[in-house]
Formats: structure tokens, sequence, C-alpha cells
């Protein structure tokens, strides 16, 4: 991980970081950012921005525990949001940074979709994937056939949906399931959902990105 912002997110949602390194500069903001059950390395400018993922580093890096769920255990959080092809970890890491924020509990990145713990997508998530379950490299379909069996209304975000965003009803057990923004959902996760749902837009808008989609979606499910 880099930068203190994600990494006292992560720290906040009881992250184990297993090392810390800092550049001289940030060695202090360092050691105050990670307390004292953890030795900060002090590491050169150069070696440790050579380092880093980011274009501008922050100099401050770690290297965190990161936990996978199985997929048995989403079923029992009241929301869950299952990732169905969306290969940019940029949009990926927006989708469960936003999750976090409206009180979901879980995130399933199901057949074709990033990688939830690369850096790219820690960093847009802001650390806050620390906050929820993850599940990965599962089978889509096959995700949702455990979720509808615990009970969950599977709500899939489509253009030209049954039902639009402000008809979209709260209910005690819920999982939004969000495609790919160039090919949707798949014709088996289509299969498997339980309602679609649409954003209305205007002229010319056909589609939003898929992060946005998901912010207006997951909080009218609150």
């Amino acid at each position: 991980m880099e930068g203190p912002r994600s990494i006292a997110t992560a720290l906040g949602c009881g992250a184990r970081v297993v090392e810390a390194y800092a550049r001289p500069d940030r060695i202090d903001d360092a050691r105050r950012l990670f307390g004292n059950d953890t030795v900060v390395e002090e590491v050169d400018g150069h070696v440790l921005d050579r380092l880093a993922d980011t274009d501008s580093p922050q100099g401050v890096m770690a290297v965190v525990e990161r936990s996978d769920a199985a997929p048995e255990v989403v079923g029992a959080h009241r929301r869950v949001v299952v990732l169905d092809g969306i290969q940019d970890p940029g949009n990926a890491g927006a989708v469960v940074r936003t999750a976090a924020a409206a009180g979901f509990g879980a995130v399933v990145a199901g057949t074709g979709t990033a990688d939830l713990w690369s850096p790219r997508a820690i960093r847009a998530s802001a650390g806050a994937v620390f906050a929820l379950d993850v599940v990965r490299r599962v089978e889509t379909a096959s995700v949702l056939a455990v979720l509808g069996a615990a009970g969950h209304r599977r709500v899939g975000a489509v253009a030209g949906g049954a039902v639009d965003s402000e008809g979209l009803v709260p209910e005690p057990m819920m999982t939004l399931v969000l495609g790919s923004e160039g090919h949707g959902l798949s014709v088996a996760v289509l299969e498997a959902v339980d309602l679609e749902v649409s954003v209305p837009m205007a002229d010319p808008v056909e589609s939003l990105n898929v992060a946005v989609t998901a912010g207006i979606l997951m909080y009218r499910m609150r």
C-alpha cells in the first residue's frame, strides 16, 4: 500500500501491517501513523520512489496482510455488491469505496473482474477495501446462487431495466450486481438476478461510469 491516507483507513479497519517504510522526510509522520507497535524502516527517497506504483509518490509505503472471505460468508450481510467483468481496477476500487460508505458488508469480484487487492484498486478504494469481506476469483452466477439461497434480492444494474432507480424499494437482504460499461452483465448473470434496474438519463447520455451508477443505486438501497 502507498500513501498515509489509504494506510490510515486500512489501519482503522483493523488491517495488520507486516512491514512499513518511509522516506527520511516522512519518517516522523510515518511513525506517528503506524504507532509504537510497528517498526518503520527509513529508506532512501530515490529508492522508495522507484518502488512506488504512483506517479507522485507520497513517501510512505506498507506491506499489509490481506484476507479473503468464503462465498458462503457474504450471504449473512444485509448488503452485498457483486462485480461482473469490471476490468478497470480504478473503477472496481471506486465501487468498493462507495460500498463501504453506504454500509455494505461485502464485495464479490466475479468473473473477469480486476483484482481488488491490486495497488491501483486499493488506492481507488482509499483503503476502504479492508472494511469489507472480500471474495475473489469466483464465477459470478454461482455466487449469486449462494446469495439467493441466503434470501438476498439480487438487483442487476442494466440499461432499460424494468424498474428505474427511483422505484427501487429497499428490502432486508439485497445484492447489487454491476457489469462492465462496455458489455454490461453477462447472459448467465442476467438469468440469475431477480430484478433489473436502470438509472434514468437525459439525452444524449447513454451510460454512466459504473462507479457513479453504483453510488446512485447503493444509496437508494439504504
